[in-house]
This record gives C-alpha cells, structure tokens and sequence, in this order.
C-alpha cells in the first residue's frame, strides 16, 4: 500500500504515520512549517495543505497513492468580537480547504481509501473555539459528501472523530488529555486498511 498522511511532524499525524509504516506500507508524508523527520517514510516534504499548486505538487510527486489520511489542522482560540477574520480565515483555510484540496487530489489519483482527521469538536460547541468548530463540522459534511460521491467508484471515505488527544496542540485549550495519539492512529490505521466498505460515509468517535 501507497499512503499519504499530511500534518505529520508531530502528534497524531506522526504516530499515523509511523502505525502505517509499521505494517509495511509505502508513506508519503508532509507538513507546513518544515520537512517532517519520520523515519522509514518514502517522502518527506514540505507542504501547505491550504496552497493549492503545493498539494498539487506534493500528490504528485508521492503519487500513485492507495490511502490519504487528511489530518493537517491549526487551532485559533478567543471569544468571537475579538477573533479577527485573518484568524478566522487561516483555521479555515488549513483544516477545511486543506481538505477539500487533498480530497480532490486523492480522487484524481483514484485513491480508493480517503480517510480525514476530525475531532469530536465536530459535533459539539464550545466557547472561543467558534473557528475550529466550523471547521471540524465542516470536515464531517465534506467526507460525507464525498463518501457519496466516490460510492460508485469504490472510494472509501471517512471521518475519525478524536476527544482531547495528549498532543501540543491540546496545550493550547483548556481541556486535559483524555487519549493519546497512538489510540487514534490505530482506529485510523484499521480504516485504512481493513475497514468493511459498508463504513463509508462514517464518522467514527474516539471519545475515550
């Protein structure tokens, strides 16, 4: 197998990409602020997922590709009448736009597994969080969409769900860690490679 996994320098990213790697699979791996160092990747490179001609560039250069993980994100916190509309924007840009670019890269190189990193922020409210909720509910309505549109073509889609995972990116909000990063590469992973079509279109909670 063939994989990409973007946002993979740290946390969750990195443990999906070292799980796949493990069981043999060929990974390509990216992240926006510098080249991810993940020993045993085919590719490393450098990438804004928000960047339409760098994604381009990064599918093909890793390309032909069985399974894309999409699980580059960014978190923007503070209450609403101070969040400005370029923080709103960037959390937008990278966590749903990011998507949409590497979900439509994947279709055009057939990919036949697309699964997205969401987050059970996804499903619920909570204060100064507003950018990265919209995001994340977003997300879920995209693979969804999508899982729809691959049916015919055998495109597995879906989306996976995590609580507050012990990463850098949780020191940045008030809540403690309730999971690791390790916990949801193993439900990606199973996605990835051994998920029933029959969960296309799912959102998978790991709200442990």
């Amino acid at each position: 197998m063939r994989a990409i996994v973007t946002g993979a320098s740290r946390g969750i990213g990195r443990a999906i990409a070292e799980s796949l790697i493990a069981t043999g699979a060929q990974v390509s791996v990216c992240a926006s602020s510098a080249v991810p160092d993940v020993g045993g990747a085919a590719l490393c490179a450098r990438c804004d997922v928000s960047d339409e001609e760098q994604v381009r560039d990064f599918f093909a250069r890793a390309s032909p590709v069985d399974s894309v993980v999409i699980n580059a994100g960014v978190i923007e916190r503070g209450p609403v009448e101070e969040f400005t509309a370029a923080q709103w924007d960037h959390v937008l840009d990278v966590n749903l736009r990011g998507a949409f670019l590497c979900a439509r890269e994947a279709f055009r190189q057939r990919a036949s597994r697309i699964v997205a990193v969401g987050s059970i922020s996804g499903t619920l409210g909570t204060p100064h969080a507003a950018a990265y909720n919209a995001s994340k509910w977003g997300l879920t309505g995209l693979m969804k969409s999508l899982a729809e549109e691959g049916r015919e073509r055998a495109i597995f889609c879906a989306t996976v769900l995590p609580s507050a995972v012990d990463t850098e990116m949780l020191k940045k909000t008030p809540f403690p860690p309730l999971i690791t990063a390790a916990d949801v590469a193993r439900v990606v992973k199973f996605l990835c490679t051994e998920a029933p079509f029959a969960m296309t279109g799912s959102a998978v909670e790991v709200f442990g």
